[in-house]
């Protein structure tokens, strides 16, 4: 029998878990399509299951998701069951990625026309023997940027740095970890650091970074904080550096707001609200991004 884990009870079991990458969400490296196109999924495991290696992946595929092509991995068996010629789940089994490794998982298919531009959740399982985590990672829909509330268009001004585009996503009730997103844009002529961030909803908010090496996505921490290059701009987003909400008191609600202050070397604190917009939202639309 699978018993399936809370990842509050996760959190809560090991001290060392919490501190690390090891509760990271299971998300796709792009999470932008639209009513039409086809999408190619590629889902990032950044964990095992609190110690123990995953050793089966299932993806539970929304309704109007058709002309679905999963590919296969080496070391790893490859199902897609499904009924009336679609594919209705797609699976990876046999294979075991350590619980401190990462890997990808991917597979194509197709929105269909007449999906509204919406959030499209896909309900993703991770089992590592007879431990199973739930994962719901969304793939937003439509050209338009998501759309998180008057504050996404304030700029805030600390110093020589403007903040502009902060936003959260919403969690799931149990989850133990949230996100944080907001850009900084550094007018001065000095660089600037963000040092730490502090938040009422979270005893330990981390700065985290996400980036591909050797062709595999890896997330660590940035104990020394995030640089603000002089002149530059620094955006931290869905998929790339961010804000890390440890264990957090309560879960993050649509279209409330999540405080936290920002603390920078030079520029000193600031008090942001982070506008909560809905699971797998992708937030305003950065040009300058830095490809995370």
């Amino acid at each position: 029998m699978i018993r399936t884990v809370s990842r509050v009870a996760l959190a809560a079991a090991s001290v060392i878990a919490i501190a690390s990458p090891a509760l990271a969400h299971m998300t796709f490296e792009t999470a932008q399509s639209a009513p039409g196109e086809e999408f190619r999924g590629v889902l990032v495991l950044p964990h095992g299951c609190d110690g123990a290696p995953t050793d089966t992946v299932r993806v539970t595929l929304p309704q109007g998701f058709v002309d679905v092509s999963a590919e296969a991995k080496d070391g790893w068996t490859l199902e897609t069951p499904g009924t009336d010629g679609q594919v209705g789940q797609i699976v990876w089994s046999g294979g075991a990625v350590p619980d401190d490794g990462h890997e990808t998982f991917a597979f194509t298919g197709t929105f269909a026309g007449d999906l509204p531009e919406t959030d499209i959740v896909f309900a993703v399982e991770q089992m590592c023997g007879d431990v199973a985590l739930g994962w719901e990672p969304a793939v937003s829909l439509g050209d338009a940027p998501a759309d998180h509330g008057h504050h996404g268009g304030d700029t805030i001004a600390v110093g020589d740095l403007e903040l502009t585009g902060a936003f959260a996503r919403a969690t799931l009730p149990n989850a133990p970890v949230a996100g944080g997103y907001v850009t900084v844009t550094n007018t001065g002529q000095e660089a600037d650091r963000l040092v730490s961030a502090q938040s009422s909803f979270s005893p330990d908010v981390q700065i985290h970074e996400m980036a591909v090496v050797n062709d595999v996505m890896q997330m660590r921490q940035l104990p020394e904080g995030l640089e603000i290059p002089a002149g530059e701009t620094v955006t931290l987003a869905p998929g790339g550096l961010h804000m890390m909400f440890m264990n957090i008191s309560a879960p993050f609600v649509e279209g409330e707001t999540v405080p936290v202050t920002l603390v920078f070397e030079k520029a000193g604190e600031v008090e942001i609200a982070l506008a909560v917009q809905a699971f797998g939202a992708s937030g305003m639309d950065h040009s300058a991004h830095e490809g995370h």
